[in-house]
């Protein structure tokens, strides 16, 4: 078999899009080409899938499409993936020339990278005119001089950096373990890829396999778990940082921001680590590394909707999700501020996120194209929403991708009366699954439980108490029947779900009397109503407790943070009083802690020296100008304070993050935070926390 780069181009893009037609127009575009070349490919295409029993369909105005069963298509893309081929694409030159410099440590020749790609040196040089701008992202330069060759030169880190984004650019986490395994075997596979075995060749294969076996392991203890694109991030990471430490190249990190790093939780997850690596390697790992690793954990973690606990980013990224849909909301003429869903989303999103951007760390989304393609309109909109809130950050699209799957989510939502329980198994992160799910939900009637999950978390979950499982990847060994599924969901799999379900049982019943809407209105099991009480009593607790404190003398922040702790260690609230403001000093310098738009500021901390948690109200008789959360000064006339023990339970910091996101929740909310008395603050939060579980509770 035969392929040209431009036929495997055309064969894989229909491939991808065999659901819809797709016109000969949009692939002349697609590939720069004109239709006549289109039409010419298109013949020899014929004869090529013609033995995998798939044809090409044409309908005139239309399109064009195959069509043939699943398995055929998947064995017509292994094959023209594993044929031995001397023609590349653009795109594929492209990468094996980064490759090439990447493994380099000296200069290539141009001729050299021209002969091995059976092209002119013409070609390369236009080549290299495209690579220029995407490598000065990641801080590197290109050297190109005549007699001396081109080379890519830079820091380590940068390096480092770029090699992650190729992999995780180019092999999802299912990929990627399934081509590691089977290469590392040398057993004959569907997956291998040449361009995907020379991004292998710039990490040791044995290396990663001994490195992926440890991160499995340790993920599975992490109070989060990873997201899957960051679990090949940090994996390939930490491979090459152990190929460049064995050849005596090492990486530096800010002893400013390593003192920060050493305070994280993450910090300890990244000493043991490196501590197993050193056994298993035998050789010594510097501090600065446990830094880079440290970043990794906190820059990838997702935080569930569910799960959101009180941290110091919080209210920061509660402010900033906040005005994100407020300028959506502004932009669109919609109304999204009332969805608690969203906030929750974007809240659980954007904290990695934000981190990820502050220390540049780049992400790959594979749907970006089709999300582009799909909501081109919400697509820009949320772009210039995003730049609008986030005009100090370069926001990349790959991230602009992933919240506007959560905008779409939103909008698309709708109350459906629900019966039956749905079991998600995503691997492409958050977003995707939370815009699957809502699909579900708008298309098939009877849903009453949608929980998505990592491929990774499938070993704590019980996949028999699910009606249905619907998967975005193949799992090999899944002890339940599951339907495979695109991210997106189209029309057909929506039908082949409602035929599923149909065979499984009359789940699609909706009730039959006003009496029987009315009594399904509000749904309470008894487990949620025990959680419920549960919390309540802490939330009790911590109101009980809660006092306005009234600074009169002007003095320092430290000062007035010693004296309120002194009357908290005098109702046995903490243990020490230095020690608690210690750790509100350290908070202090990993941020500001002014509430953007308000008159507060928000001191908090998790420490050892808190005996029970605590929420108290200073105010400031002599306004004081602190940083603000948008690294900006601001004046502050109310300090609130909220103080975690160090081992607190879940409850405690699911109460503790209700109260920190209700602060800014919305124009109201930021006012009674800013003037209320102790009583009028309890009964505001009091109801609204009620409030908050009917809602959730309504059907």
């Amino acid at each position: 078999m035969i392929v040209s780069a431009r036929e495997r181009l055309i064969l894989q893009y229909l491939i991808d899009e065999m659901d819809q037609e797709v016109t000969i127009k949009e692939l002349a575009e697609l590939l720069d080409v004109s239709e006549r070349t289109i039409h010419r490919d298109l013949k020899n295409i014929e004869d090529v899938i013609q033995p995998f029993d798939v044809k090409l369909v044409k309908r005139s105005g239309i399109g064009i499409k195959l069509i043939g069963d699943k398995n055929h298509l998947h064995q017509l893309r292994v094959a023209i993936q594993k044929q031995d081929y001397t023609e590349y694409t653009p795109d594929e030159r492209i990468m094996i020339i980064l490759c090439t410099l990447l493994e380099s440590q000296e200069p290539v020749k141009l001729f050299s990278l021209a002969n091995d790609l059976g092209v002119t040196a013409a070609t390369v040089s236009h080549d290299l005119d495209k690579i220029e701008p995407n490598i000065e992202k990641f801080g590197l330069t290109l050297v190109r001089r005549r007699g001396y060759g081109i080379e890519l030169v830079g820091s380590e880190e940068s390096k480092r950096k770029m090699i992650r984004s190729l992999i995780s650019d180019r092999l999802d986490v299912q990929d990627f373990l399934k081509l590691l395994r089977e290469n590392i075997q040398k057993k004959s596979t569907n997956t291998i890829d040449s361009i995907s075995e020379r991004l292998l060749g710039l990490v040791q294969k044995e290396k990663l396999v001994i490195i992926e076996h440890l991160i499995e392991e340790i993920n599975s203890r992490l109070p989060y778990p990873l997201a899957d694109s960051s679990y090949v991030g940090l994996v390939v990471h930490l491979a090459l940082a152990m190929e460049r430490i064995q050849r005596g190249e090492k990486i530096t990190i800010k002893e400013e921001y390593l003192s920060q790093l050493r305070l994280t939780k993450e910090f300890q997850f990244a000493r043991e680590i490196a501590h197993k690596l050193q056994e298993i390697f035998n050789q010594n790992i510097p501090e600065d590394e446990i830094g880079y690793i440290t970043m990794h954990l906190r820059g990838a973690k997702i935080r569930f909707e569910q799960g959101v606990n009180v941290q110091e980013e919080n209210v920061e990224t509660a402010f900033i999700v906040n005005q994100l849909i407020k300028t959506v909301e502004r932009l669109m003429g919609a109304t999204l501020r009332d969805d608690r869903s969203l906030f929750q989303g974007l809240l659980a999103h954007l904290q990695p996120t934000l981190y990820r951007l502050r220390q540049n760390m780049r992400i790959s989304n594979p749907l970006l194209d089709q999300i582009k393609r799909d909501y081109k309109e919400l697509f820009h909109t949320v772009k210039k929403a995003v730049s609008l809130t986030l005009s100090d950050m370069d926001v990349p699209d790959e991230e602009i991708g992933y919240l506007v799957l959560h905008f779409g989510s939103a909008l698309n939502s709708q109350k459906i009366k629900n019966k039956i329980r749905v079991l998600i198994i995503c691997s492409s992160g958050i977003g995707t699954s939370k815009m699957l799910a809502t699909k579900i939900k708008n298309q098939i009637p009877g849903i009453s439980e949608l929980k998505s999950i990592s491929a990774f978390e499938l070993k704590k979950v019980n996949v028999e108490q699910y009606d249905l499982v619907l998967s975005t990847i193949p799992i090999e060994e899944l002890p339940k029947e599951y339907l495979l599924v695109s991210p997106m969901l189209t029309d057909e799999e929506i039908d082949t779900i409602k035929k599923y379900i149909g065979k499984k049982g009359d789940y699609l019943a909706q009730p039959d009397s006003k009496e029987e809407n009315t009594a399904s209105q509000f749904s309470l099991q008894f487990d949620d109503f025990k959680g419920f009480t549960e919390k309540s009593f802490e939330l009790i607790h911590i109101l009980e407790s809660l006092d306005l404190y009234e600074i009169k003398e002007d003095t320092e922040i430290e000062s007035i943070l010693q004296s309120v702790c002194e009357r908290l260690l005098q109702k046995g609230l903490i243990q020490s009083v230095n020690g608690v403001v210690t750790a509100l000093k350290r908070r202090e310098m990993l941020g500001g802690l002014g509430i953007p738009g308000t008159k507060l500021a928000l001191y908090h901390a998790k420490s050892e020296h808190v005996i029970r948690p605590s929420f108290s109200v200073i105010d400031l008789k002599y306004p004081k100008f602190i940083k603000s959360m948008d690294q900006k000064t601001m004046k502050v006339e109310r300090i609130l304070l909220l103080l975690v023990p160090e081992e607190a339970s879940s409850n405690i910091l699911e109460i503790m993050s209700f109260i920190s996101a209700l602060i800014i929740q919305s124009e109201e909310s930021i006012q009674v935070f800013e003037t209320a008395i102790r009583n009028d603050l309890i009964q505001y939060i009091t109801q609204h926390y009620f409030y908050n579980f009917v809602q959730k509770h309504k059907e």
